[in-house]
């Protein structure tokens, strides 16, 4: 019996992009835009501390419409949490018309889009529509550029590459020239997605809904073992037997504990395949060595220029190594109103929220540093430090 068409399958976007490329502000353009869709949004956080729900949230009338995945860190060829996340969707009594995956900003693109052809019951009902890469044209040329370790994967590189829709975003900051030059990175890279040029995330949505622009030809272009474990087993003959949903018992050494996170992809697999087969060499490695989330709660209100004096020191001193830092704050003397502060390296946006505090919603402060080698107390005591004392 045939299985499902296209046709038949739930649409899914995988939004990608380094930190601060506008994803969280793209999902939330999405979810204002009046195209009559009922759209479900997997959220993917790097650290302990979630902020991108809230501000997602902000734009869903009902939070059952957001699955958030805290301390994934998107890296492993076949990842549980997601193929769970994709299934309690499939089996909620409401029917969605899309869905949208945002990836954290240190993804790689293809372990996720990966997930769709290991697991038979997630590609019997789902199929990609696109996977749609949003670059900062202000600091994209300093991650495509940035040294990593020998063998290990470029995420921002990975995620132009692999993109069949890239959306060029923040050109209100660049000029002419730096656009050009940024145009001709991207393209060297990837010169066959269409690129369409934004500011502040706003994209005609008919270019990025249901625009059936993924191509597995094209992915297997750029990545000939795709359809490949890290062990060399073709994905078509991951599920047989009965294999679990998560696609097997995989032992993973992730540290999550509040300090690096390191994936080496070190899976211990038991897959029963008699003969072994000649082994390949290992997919590159996910490497984020250094790189930390150094999450922030806070309860109580802030004095407002201890923060701005605060974090435009951090910010400035920091420069380089702090990729993104966002929270939602409580100042003293302003009411209900909510606050909410994006910044990517030295530049930030900070304004009131659209949602205010609710009544008898405690006034916590959250707050999220993402980076290398960043000083976790230093942060800390530096941020704590801007509370009202009693």
């Amino acid at each position: 019996m045939d299985g499902p068409t296209d046709a038949e399958k739930l649409p899914v976007t995988i939004v990608t992009g380094f930190l601060g490329a506008g994803k969280t502000t793209l999902v939330n353009h999405i979810l204002k835009g009046d195209h009559g869709k009922l759209i479900a949004v997997i959220e993917n956080e790097f650290g302990a501390v979630s902020i991108d729900d809230a501000l997602v949230g902000e734009n869903i009338k009902e939070q059952e419409n957001i699955i958030t995945m805290d301390n994934g860190c998107v890296c492993c060829t076949v990842r549980g949490d997601l193929v769970r996340a994709l299934l309690t969707l499939k089996d909620k009594t409401k029917k969605f018309d899309h869905v949208i995956i945002e990836t954290t900003g240190l993804a790689d693109p293809a372990p996720v889009a990966f997930t769709f052809f290991i697991n038979p019951e997630i590609a019997d009902h789902y199929r990609i529509d696109s996977i749609l890469c949003l670059a900062d044209a202000k600091h994209i040329g300093l991650h495509l550029e940035e040294e990593k370790p020998d063998g290990a994967v470029n995420e921002a590189v990975q995620q132009v590459a692999f993109a069949d829709r890239i959306l060029l975003n923040k050109i209100d900051l660049v000029s002419d020239t730096e656009l050009a030059a940024v145009m001709e990175q991207v393209r060297s890279i990837n010169g066959v997605a269409e690129v369409i040029k934004t500011t502040n995330s706003v994209v005609d949505l008919d270019k990025v809904l249901g625009v059936s622009s993924f191509s597995i030809e094209k992915t297997l272009e750029v990545d000939p073992d795709f359809l490949e474990d890290e062990e060399g087993h073709a994905a078509a003959t991951a599920a047989h037997d009965g294999a679990a949903a998560d696609g097997g018992d995989h032992g993973h050494g992730h540290s999550h504990d509040g300090g690096k996170t390191e994936c080496h992809e070190d899976h211990g697999h038991g897959h029963g395949h008699g003969e072994p087969a000649a082994k390949k060499p290992r997919k590159k490695r996910h490497d984020l060595t250094g790189v930390s989330s150094v999450g922030i709660l806070a309860e109580g209100e802030l004095d407002f220029n201890q923060v701005n004096t605060f974090m435009m020191t951090v910010l400035q001193e920091n420069a380089k190594s702090i990729y993104r830092s966002k929270g939602v704050l409580c100042f003293k003397d302003q009411g209900n109103t909510k606050f909410v502060f994006q910044g990517v390296h030295e530049h930030i946006n900070f304004g009131p929220s659209s949602v205010e505090w609710g009544a008898d919603e405690p006034r916590v402060n959250r707050m999220v540093f993402i980076g290398r080698n960043l000083n976790r107390k230093e942060l800390e005591e530096g941020f704590r430090a801007c509370l009202v004392k009693d």
